[in-house]
Protein backbone atom coordinates (compact mmCIF):
# COMPACT_ATOMS: atom_id res chain seq x y z
CA UNK A 1 0.00 0.00 0.00
CA UNK A 2 1.42 3.30 -1.12
CA UNK A 3 1.88 6.19 1.62
CA UNK A 4 -0.23 9.01 1.37
CA UNK A 5 0.59 12.05 -0.29
CA UNK A 6 1.94 15.04 2.02
CA UNK A 7 0.34 18.28 0.53
CA UNK A 8 2.56 20.57 -0.87
CA UNK A 9 3.80 23.40 0.99
CA UNK A 10 3.84 27.17 -0.53
CA UNK A 11 5.21 29.86 1.43
CA UNK A 12 4.78 33.17 0.40
CA UNK A 13 7.24 36.31 1.29
CA UNK A 14 7.13 38.18 4.41
CA UNK A 15 5.71 42.05 3.90
CA UNK A 16 6.49 44.71 5.32
CA UNK A 17 4.21 47.29 7.36
CA UNK A 18 3.19 49.20 4.47
CA UNK A 19 2.02 46.21 2.55
CA UNK A 20 0.27 44.46 4.91
CA UNK A 21 -3.38 47.01 4.64
CA UNK A 22 -3.58 45.34 0.98
CA UNK A 23 -3.06 41.91 2.36
CA UNK A 24 -5.83 42.49 4.39
CA UNK A 25 -8.18 44.70 2.59
CA UNK A 26 -10.60 42.41 1.25
CA UNK A 27 -12.48 45.07 -0.95
CA UNK A 28 -12.99 43.86 -4.84
CA UNK A 29 -10.96 46.99 -6.60
CA UNK A 30 -7.79 47.96 -4.54
CA UNK A 31 -6.19 51.41 -6.07
CA UNK A 32 -2.47 51.60 -4.78
CA UNK A 33 0.00 54.52 -6.41
CA UNK A 34 2.92 54.03 -4.45
CA UNK A 35 6.64 55.74 -4.42
CA UNK A 36 9.40 53.76 -6.80
CA UNK A 37 10.82 50.71 -4.50
CA UNK A 38 8.00 50.90 -1.96
CA UNK A 39 7.25 47.65 -2.96
CA UNK A 40 4.11 47.42 -4.81
CA UNK A 41 5.27 45.00 -7.54
CA UNK A 42 6.11 42.42 -5.04
CA UNK A 43 3.07 42.68 -2.85
CA UNK A 44 0.82 42.43 -5.97
CA UNK A 45 2.61 39.40 -6.66
CA UNK A 46 1.98 37.51 -3.97
CA UNK A 47 -1.63 38.74 -3.26
CA UNK A 48 -2.48 37.62 -6.94
CA UNK A 49 -0.44 34.05 -5.89
CA UNK A 50 -2.16 33.63 -2.99
CA UNK A 51 -5.39 34.03 -4.84
CA UNK A 52 -4.56 31.48 -7.40
CA UNK A 53 -3.80 29.04 -5.33
CA UNK A 54 -6.58 29.72 -2.91
CA UNK A 55 -8.87 28.95 -5.80
CA UNK A 56 -8.59 26.11 -8.59
CA UNK A 57 -8.86 26.68 -11.55
CA UNK A 58 -8.93 30.87 -11.85
CA UNK A 59 -7.59 32.54 -14.24
CA UNK A 60 -5.55 35.67 -13.24
CA UNK A 61 -4.15 38.71 -15.51
CA UNK A 62 -1.20 40.82 -15.35
CA UNK A 63 -1.49 43.59 -17.72
CA UNK A 64 1.55 46.32 -18.32
CA UNK A 65 1.68 48.96 -20.51
CA UNK A 66 4.46 47.75 -22.39
CA UNK A 67 5.62 43.97 -23.04
CA UNK A 68 9.04 44.58 -21.54
CA UNK A 69 7.39 45.94 -18.16
CA UNK A 70 4.94 42.65 -19.16
CA UNK A 71 8.35 40.33 -19.09
CA UNK A 72 9.86 41.60 -15.57
CA UNK A 73 6.60 41.09 -14.02
CA UNK A 74 6.14 37.52 -14.92
CA UNK A 75 9.71 36.55 -13.79
CA UNK A 76 8.85 38.01 -10.72
CA UNK A 77 5.81 35.56 -10.38
CA UNK A 78 8.01 32.84 -11.74
CA UNK A 79 10.49 32.62 -9.24
CA UNK A 80 8.16 33.20 -6.18
CA UNK A 81 5.47 30.18 -7.48
CA UNK A 82 8.07 27.67 -8.34
CA UNK A 83 6.72 24.84 -6.07
CA UNK A 84 3.40 25.04 -7.66
CA UNK A 85 4.01 25.32 -10.94
CA UNK A 86 2.29 22.23 -12.87
CA UNK A 87 5.02 23.06 -15.88
CA UNK A 88 7.73 25.09 -16.43
CA UNK A 89 7.03 28.81 -17.25
CA UNK A 90 6.01 29.31 -20.69
CA UNK A 91 8.44 32.31 -21.71
CA UNK A 92 6.89 32.88 -25.36
CA UNK A 93 3.26 32.80 -23.99
CA UNK A 94 3.99 34.33 -20.65
CA UNK A 95 1.70 31.77 -18.74
CA UNK A 96 2.50 30.31 -15.65
CA UNK A 97 -0.30 27.16 -15.23
CA UNK A 98 -0.21 25.84 -11.25
CA UNK A 99 -0.74 22.23 -10.11
CA UNK A 100 -4.38 23.38 -9.15
CA UNK A 101 -5.10 24.48 -12.90
CA UNK A 102 -4.73 27.77 -11.66
CA UNK A 103 -3.41 30.37 -14.71
CA UNK A 104 -1.58 33.26 -14.32
CA UNK A 105 -1.41 34.70 -17.80
CA UNK A 106 0.92 38.51 -18.67
CA UNK A 107 0.07 40.37 -21.38
CA UNK A 108 0.92 44.22 -22.78
CA UNK A 109 -1.76 46.80 -22.71
CA UNK A 110 0.14 48.50 -26.23
CA UNK A 111 -2.99 46.46 -27.91
CA UNK A 112 -5.71 46.57 -26.03
CA UNK A 113 -8.27 45.10 -27.77
CA UNK A 114 -6.39 42.22 -27.98
CA UNK A 115 -6.96 41.80 -23.94
CA UNK A 116 -11.17 40.93 -24.86
CA UNK A 117 -11.50 37.81 -24.13
CA UNK A 118 -12.32 35.11 -21.35
CA UNK A 119 -14.22 35.62 -18.08
CA UNK A 120 -10.96 37.28 -15.69
CA UNK A 121 -11.19 35.94 -11.87
CA UNK A 122 -8.40 38.28 -10.70
CA UNK A 123 -6.72 41.67 -12.53
CA UNK A 124 -4.08 43.33 -11.42
CA UNK A 125 -2.93 46.55 -13.89
CA UNK A 126 0.68 47.56 -13.26
CA UNK A 127 1.69 51.19 -14.05
CA UNK A 128 -1.96 51.90 -14.40
CA UNK A 129 -0.96 56.11 -14.86
CA UNK A 130 0.66 54.60 -18.44
CA UNK A 131 -2.14 52.58 -20.03
CA UNK A 132 -4.71 53.74 -22.01
CA UNK A 133 -8.21 54.16 -19.61
CA UNK A 134 -9.91 52.09 -22.32
CA UNK A 135 -8.01 49.07 -22.05
CA UNK A 136 -9.75 48.94 -18.50
CA UNK A 137 -13.35 50.44 -19.74
CA UNK A 138 -13.41 48.90 -22.79
CA UNK A 139 -11.45 45.39 -22.96
CA UNK A 140 -10.91 44.70 -18.99
CA UNK A 141 -13.17 46.00 -16.95
CA UNK A 142 -16.00 43.30 -19.00
CA UNK A 143 -13.83 40.54 -18.75
CA UNK A 144 -14.64 40.93 -14.75
CA UNK A 145 -18.43 40.92 -14.71
CA UNK A 146 -19.30 37.11 -15.27
CA UNK A 147 -16.60 35.81 -12.98
CA UNK A 148 -17.33 39.06 -10.44
CA UNK A 149 -13.45 39.36 -10.22
CA UNK A 150 -11.28 41.12 -8.43
CA UNK A 151 -8.80 44.22 -9.49
CA UNK A 152 -6.06 45.83 -7.88
CA UNK A 153 -4.23 49.36 -9.88
CA UNK A 154 -0.43 49.93 -9.00
CA UNK A 155 1.62 52.44 -9.81
CA UNK A 156 3.22 55.52 -9.91
CA UNK A 157 1.03 58.85 -10.05
CA UNK A 158 1.36 60.90 -13.84
CA UNK A 159 -0.58 63.95 -12.93
CA UNK A 160 -4.10 63.60 -12.86
CA UNK A 161 -5.65 61.16 -15.03
CA UNK A 162 -7.50 58.08 -15.14
CA UNK A 163 -5.56 56.44 -12.28
CA UNK A 164 -6.02 59.48 -9.99
CA UNK A 165 -9.84 59.42 -10.79
CA UNK A 166 -9.90 55.25 -9.66
CA UNK A 167 -7.61 56.70 -6.72
CA UNK A 168 -10.68 58.78 -5.57
CA UNK A 169 -13.38 56.17 -6.03
CA UNK A 170 -11.43 54.16 -3.15
CA UNK A 171 -11.42 57.58 -0.89
CA UNK A 172 -14.64 57.60 -1.44
CA UNK A 173 -17.10 55.72 2.00
CA UNK A 174 -20.01 55.33 -0.63
CA UNK A 175 -17.79 53.20 -3.15
CA UNK A 176 -18.45 50.13 -1.00
CA UNK A 177 -16.28 48.13 -3.83
CA UNK A 178 -13.47 50.08 -4.32
CA UNK A 179 -10.75 51.01 -1.24
CA UNK A 180 -7.75 52.90 -1.68
CA UNK A 181 -4.07 52.90 -0.19
CA UNK A 182 -0.82 55.14 -1.07
CA UNK A 183 2.56 54.67 0.63
CA UNK A 184 5.84 56.91 -0.22
CA UNK A 185 9.08 55.05 -0.81
CA UNK A 186 9.92 55.62 2.23
CA UNK A 187 7.51 53.37 3.82
CA UNK A 188 9.19 50.53 2.78
CA UNK A 189 12.26 49.45 5.87
CA UNK A 190 14.65 48.38 3.06
CA UNK A 191 15.36 51.26 1.47
CA UNK A 192 18.33 53.37 3.15
CA UNK A 193 16.60 56.93 4.08
CA UNK A 194 20.49 58.28 2.85
CA UNK A 195 19.20 57.31 -0.38
CA UNK A 196 15.62 58.99 -0.18
CA UNK A 197 17.47 62.13 1.02
CA UNK A 198 20.11 61.87 -2.31
CA UNK A 199 17.24 61.63 -4.94
CA UNK A 200 15.52 64.38 -3.09
CA UNK A 201 18.36 66.52 -3.69
CA UNK A 202 19.03 65.32 -7.29
CA UNK A 203 15.35 65.62 -8.50
CA UNK A 204 13.43 68.60 -9.56
CA UNK A 205 11.02 69.24 -6.31
CA UNK A 206 8.10 67.88 -7.97
CA UNK A 207 9.47 64.92 -9.82
CA UNK A 208 10.69 63.92 -5.94
CA UNK A 209 6.84 64.32 -4.80
CA UNK A 210 6.19 61.99 -7.79
CA UNK A 211 8.13 59.68 -7.81
CA UNK A 212 9.46 58.74 -4.09
CA UNK A 213 6.57 60.40 -2.28
CA UNK A 214 3.72 59.31 -4.79
CA UNK A 215 1.66 62.65 -5.09
CA UNK A 216 -0.81 63.39 -7.90
CA UNK A 217 0.17 66.58 -9.10
CA UNK A 218 -2.41 68.91 -10.34
CA UNK A 219 0.17 69.65 -13.44
CA UNK A 220 1.47 66.22 -15.68
CA UNK A 221 4.93 65.81 -13.96
CA UNK A 222 6.57 67.04 -16.75
CA UNK A 223 10.24 68.48 -16.50
CA UNK A 224 10.07 71.80 -17.44
CA UNK A 225 7.67 74.26 -15.32
CA UNK A 226 6.67 77.82 -16.16
CA UNK A 227 7.41 78.06 -19.18
CA UNK A 228 4.49 80.58 -20.11
CA UNK A 229 5.44 82.88 -17.78
CA UNK A 230 8.66 82.85 -19.23
CA UNK A 231 7.44 84.03 -22.98
CA UNK A 232 7.90 87.33 -23.31
CA UNK A 233 9.39 89.79 -26.64
CA UNK A 234 9.87 89.28 -29.40
CA UNK A 235 13.34 88.93 -32.14
CA UNK A 236 15.86 91.56 -31.74
CA UNK A 237 18.46 92.79 -33.62
CA UNK A 238 21.65 93.02 -32.52
CA UNK A 239 23.05 95.59 -30.31
CA UNK A 240 27.20 96.44 -30.89
CA UNK A 241 27.98 96.50 -26.72
CA UNK A 242 26.04 93.44 -26.02
CA UNK A 243 27.80 89.57 -25.50
CA UNK A 244 25.83 87.06 -27.22
CA UNK A 245 26.01 83.01 -27.00
CA UNK A 246 24.66 80.44 -29.77
CA UNK A 247 23.49 76.98 -28.80
CA UNK A 248 23.28 75.11 -31.83
CA UNK A 249 21.80 71.43 -32.53
CA UNK A 250 22.71 70.21 -35.60
CA UNK A 251 21.09 67.69 -37.85
CA UNK A 252 20.61 67.06 -41.72
CA UNK A 253 17.49 64.35 -41.30
CA UNK A 254 15.26 63.06 -39.26
CA UNK A 255 15.39 65.62 -36.56
CA UNK A 256 15.82 69.85 -36.95
CA UNK A 257 18.76 72.03 -37.17
CA UNK A 258 18.15 74.81 -34.40
CA UNK A 259 20.16 77.83 -33.61
CA UNK A 260 19.10 79.98 -30.86
CA UNK A 261 21.17 83.21 -29.73
CA UNK A 262 21.05 84.47 -26.35
CA UNK A 263 21.57 87.90 -25.04
CA UNK A 264 23.62 87.42 -21.95
CA UNK A 265 22.61 90.71 -20.86
CA UNK A 266 18.90 90.77 -21.04
CA UNK A 267 18.77 86.65 -21.07
CA UNK A 268 16.58 86.78 -23.42
CA UNK A 269 16.57 84.71 -26.88
CA UNK A 270 17.38 87.27 -29.51
CA UNK A 271 17.35 85.32 -32.24
CA UNK A 272 15.93 81.58 -33.49
CA UNK A 273 16.10 79.46 -36.36
CA UNK A 274 15.01 75.47 -37.52
CA UNK A 275 15.25 73.90 -40.27
CA UNK A 276 16.13 70.30 -41.43
CA UNK A 277 16.84 68.01 -44.86
CA UNK A 278 19.55 71.01 -45.60
CA UNK A 279 23.01 70.00 -46.44
CA UNK A 280 25.66 70.84 -43.63
CA UNK A 281 27.81 73.39 -46.22
CA UNK A 282 24.37 75.63 -45.89
CA UNK A 283 24.05 74.85 -42.40
CA UNK A 284 27.58 76.01 -41.51
CA UNK A 285 27.05 79.58 -43.66
CA UNK A 286 24.30 80.04 -41.27
CA UNK A 287 26.10 79.53 -38.12
CA UNK A 288 28.58 81.45 -39.53
CA UNK A 289 26.18 84.57 -40.74
CA UNK A 290 24.48 84.48 -37.54
CA UNK A 291 27.91 84.58 -35.59
CA UNK A 292 29.38 87.43 -37.00
CA UNK A 293 25.60 89.39 -37.10
CA UNK A 294 25.71 89.08 -33.53
CA UNK A 295 28.89 90.39 -32.48
CA UNK A 296 30.71 86.83 -33.24
CA UNK A 297 29.14 85.10 -30.83
CA UNK A 298 30.86 82.13 -29.56
CA UNK A 299 29.05 78.78 -30.44
CA UNK A 300 28.05 76.07 -27.59
CA UNK A 301 27.48 72.95 -30.10
CA UNK A 302 26.07 69.40 -29.84
CA UNK A 303 28.86 67.45 -30.50
CA UNK A 304 27.57 63.93 -29.93
CA UNK A 305 26.92 62.32 -33.57
CA UNK A 306 29.40 63.72 -35.75
CA UNK A 307 30.10 66.70 -33.77
CA UNK A 308 33.99 66.61 -34.19
CA UNK A 309 33.81 66.90 -38.08
CA UNK A 310 31.31 69.54 -38.16
CA UNK A 311 33.35 71.27 -35.33
CA UNK A 312 36.12 71.59 -37.69
CA UNK A 313 34.03 72.84 -40.41
CA UNK A 314 33.13 75.92 -38.58
CA UNK A 315 36.65 76.21 -36.74
CA UNK A 316 38.30 76.65 -40.22
CA UNK A 317 35.57 79.65 -40.88
CA UNK A 318 37.46 81.24 -37.05
CA UNK A 319 34.47 80.69 -35.09
CA UNK A 320 35.11 79.94 -31.45
CA UNK A 321 33.02 76.37 -31.12
CA UNK A 322 32.55 74.39 -27.99
CA UNK A 323 31.44 70.91 -28.77
CA UNK A 324 29.21 69.11 -26.30
CA UNK A 325 28.96 65.60 -26.38
CA UNK A 326 26.07 64.44 -24.32
CA UNK A 327 26.55 61.76 -22.00
CA UNK A 328 22.96 60.64 -19.85
CA UNK A 329 24.89 62.28 -16.85
CA UNK A 330 25.45 65.29 -18.98
CA UNK A 331 22.44 65.55 -20.20
CA UNK A 332 20.94 65.71 -17.02
CA UNK A 333 22.61 68.58 -15.60
CA UNK A 334 21.86 70.65 -18.72
CA UNK A 335 17.87 69.60 -18.19
CA UNK A 336 18.74 70.57 -14.80
CA UNK A 337 20.24 73.89 -15.62
CA UNK A 338 17.56 74.40 -17.50
CA UNK A 339 14.76 73.89 -15.60
CA UNK A 340 16.35 76.42 -13.00
CA UNK A 341 16.33 79.30 -15.40
CA UNK A 342 12.66 78.76 -16.48
CA UNK A 343 11.42 77.86 -12.50
CA UNK A 344 12.93 81.07 -11.60
CA UNK A 345 11.86 82.96 -14.90
CA UNK A 346 15.79 83.73 -15.45
CA UNK A 347 15.48 83.28 -19.02
CA UNK A 348 12.45 84.49 -21.33
CA UNK A 349 12.15 84.06 -25.20
CA UNK A 350 9.33 85.36 -27.96
CA UNK A 351 6.63 83.00 -28.42
CA UNK A 352 7.66 80.10 -30.60
CA UNK A 353 4.82 76.98 -30.43
CA UNK A 354 7.55 74.69 -31.34
CA UNK A 355 9.83 75.67 -28.59
CA UNK A 356 6.82 76.03 -26.01
CA UNK A 357 5.45 72.76 -26.65
CA UNK A 358 8.61 70.64 -26.52
CA UNK A 359 9.54 72.25 -23.60
CA UNK A 360 5.68 71.22 -22.23
CA UNK A 361 6.10 67.66 -23.35
CA UNK A 362 9.67 67.12 -22.73
CA UNK A 363 9.67 63.99 -20.20
CA UNK A 364 11.91 61.28 -18.11
CA UNK A 365 11.60 57.99 -17.05
CA UNK A 366 13.72 55.46 -15.01
CA UNK A 367 16.17 52.65 -16.22
CA UNK A 368 16.30 49.14 -15.83
CA UNK A 369 19.16 50.45 -13.61
CA UNK A 370 17.09 53.60 -11.68
CA UNK A 371 18.56 56.05 -13.40
CA UNK A 372 17.12 59.15 -14.55
CA UNK A 373 16.80 59.52 -18.44
CA UNK A 374 15.79 62.31 -20.14
CA UNK A 375 14.19 63.03 -23.63
CA UNK A 376 11.25 63.65 -26.24
CA UNK A 377 8.59 61.01 -26.25
CA UNK A 378 8.56 58.55 -28.04
CA UNK A 379 8.61 59.89 -32.30
CA UNK A 380 8.79 63.62 -31.05
CA UNK A 381 11.49 65.93 -30.93
CA UNK A 382 13.57 67.80 -28.77
CA UNK A 383 16.03 69.96 -30.48
CA UNK A 384 15.05 72.74 -29.90
CA UNK A 385 15.44 72.52 -26.11
CA UNK A 386 18.75 71.13 -26.54
CA UNK A 387 19.87 74.55 -28.89
CA UNK A 388 17.81 76.40 -25.53
CA UNK A 389 20.24 74.32 -23.23
CA UNK A 390 23.68 74.73 -24.67
CA UNK A 391 22.79 78.39 -24.34
CA UNK A 392 21.35 78.75 -21.25
CA UNK A 393 24.43 76.45 -19.59
CA UNK A 394 27.39 78.88 -21.05
CA UNK A 395 25.43 81.48 -19.76
CA UNK A 396 25.62 80.70 -16.14
CA UNK A 397 28.59 78.60 -16.50
CA UNK A 398 29.08 78.68 -12.75
CA UNK A 399 30.30 75.25 -12.44
CA UNK A 400 27.52 74.48 -9.49
CA UNK A 401 24.46 73.31 -10.36
CA UNK A 402 21.81 75.05 -8.74
CA UNK A 403 18.73 72.84 -7.65
CA UNK A 404 15.32 73.22 -9.47
CA UNK A 405 12.59 74.17 -7.02
CA UNK A 406 14.21 75.76 -4.32
CA UNK A 407 15.69 78.83 -3.15
CA UNK A 408 19.49 78.19 -2.36
CA UNK A 409 18.54 78.89 1.19
CA UNK A 410 16.24 76.24 1.47
CA UNK A 411 18.35 74.01 0.02
CA UNK A 412 20.53 74.34 2.66
CA UNK A 413 18.19 74.17 5.46
CA UNK A 414 15.95 71.04 4.06
CA UNK A 415 16.40 68.70 6.94
CA UNK A 416 16.37 65.09 6.60
CA UNK A 417 13.08 62.95 6.69
CA UNK A 418 13.78 62.31 9.80
CA UNK A 419 16.82 61.07 12.37
CA UNK A 420 18.17 58.35 11.17
CA UNK A 421 18.82 56.63 14.67
CA UNK A 422 15.29 56.93 15.30
CA UNK A 423 14.42 55.66 11.65
CA UNK A 424 16.63 52.43 11.88
CA UNK A 425 14.79 51.60 15.01
CA UNK A 426 11.57 52.15 13.69
CA UNK A 427 12.54 50.51 10.83
CA UNK A 428 13.66 47.52 12.72
CA UNK A 429 10.27 47.56 14.38
CA UNK A 430 8.39 47.22 11.43
CA UNK A 431 10.13 44.37 10.15
CA UNK A 432 9.84 42.33 13.47
CA UNK A 433 6.30 42.69 13.57
CA UNK A 434 5.56 41.93 9.72
CA UNK A 435 6.92 38.26 10.35
CA UNK A 436 3.86 37.19 11.70
CA UNK A 437 2.16 37.39 8.49
CA UNK A 438 4.14 34.92 6.65
CA UNK A 439 1.37 32.45 4.89
CA UNK A 440 1.89 28.97 4.00
CA UNK A 441 -0.52 27.12 1.70
CA UNK A 442 -0.88 23.28 1.97
CA UNK A 443 -1.81 22.31 -1.57
CA UNK A 444 -3.24 18.28 -2.62
CA UNK A 445 -0.37 16.53 -4.34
Amino acid sequence: MSPTPQPLKVTLYQPHAGQIPLHECKTRFIVMPCGRRFGKTLGVSNECLKHALEHNGSLILWVAPTYRQTQIAFRLVSRAVKAALAASPNKSELRLELINDSVIQFASAERYDNLRGEGVDFLIMDETAKIDERAWTEALRPTLSDTGGRAIFIGTPQGRNWFWRLFQRGLDPLEEDWASFTFPTSANPYVPIEEIEKARKDLPEDKFKQEYEAAFLEESAGVFKNIDACVAGGIADPLPSISYIIGWDPAKYEDFSVITVLNLDAMHVDYWERFNRIDYDFQFDRVEDVSKLYNHAPVEMDATGLGDPLMEQLRKRDLSVNGVKFTNERKEQYVRNLSVFLQRRLVTFPYLPVLVNELKNFEYHFTDERNVKYGAPHGEHDDTITSLMLACWKAQDKGEIPMAGATSSSIAEAPLLENLDAATERRQKQMADALHYIQTFSLPR
